[in-house]
């Protein structure tokens, strides 16, 4: 008699773990909305006015999901820039034509070395700093191949 009321006992146990593993799996997607609309939002806001100055074509989107700007000149994509997370630990993956129009994508960090990065990390500036680093490297490879077929 005593084991089965165990086992019922334990089950509601379990209901109680997986009640408290959902209420912490509500804040963490709380905390990256969070880090989406208040850290990478306002990065991408303040490069796509830059960039646009250029005569880039810049579009924006954020979700709870991710985040993405995408720029092109003359309707060529020169890069689009995405941040996602995983866990609590951002990562960016990145999408650009090479010199022969092919698509390339990656994805990468936002700091060099082993320590992983969290949302709670990582600033608006290392956001712009570090697409700025990405966006300067593929159209240097970019414009330095056109130049040398000319």
């Amino acid at each position: 008699m005593a084991n089965w009321k165990d086992d019922l006992k334990d089950f509601f146990r379990e209901g109680d773990i997986d009640r408290a593993q959902e209420k912490r799996d509500e804040k963490l997607r709380s905390e990256v909305k969070k880090f989406y609309l208040k850290t990478v939002q306002p990065a991408f806001k303040k490069l796509k006015k830059e960039l646009e100055r250029y005569g880039r074509e810049v579009n924006v989107a954020v979700s709870e999901s991710l985040a993405a700007i995408e720029v092109e000149l003359e309707g060529r994509l020169e890069l689009k820039y995405q941040v996602k997370v995983r866990d609590i630990h951002p990562y960016l993956e990145i999408h650009y034509q090479d010199a022969m129009g092919n698509v390339i994508w990656g994805e990468g960090n936002f700091r060099e070395g082993s320590q992983r990065v969290e949302i709670f990390d990582l600033s608006t500036d290392e956001i712009i700093q570090n697409f700025l680093k990405e966006y300067k490297a593929r159209l240097w490879v970019l414009y330095k191949k056109r130049a040398t077929d000319i």
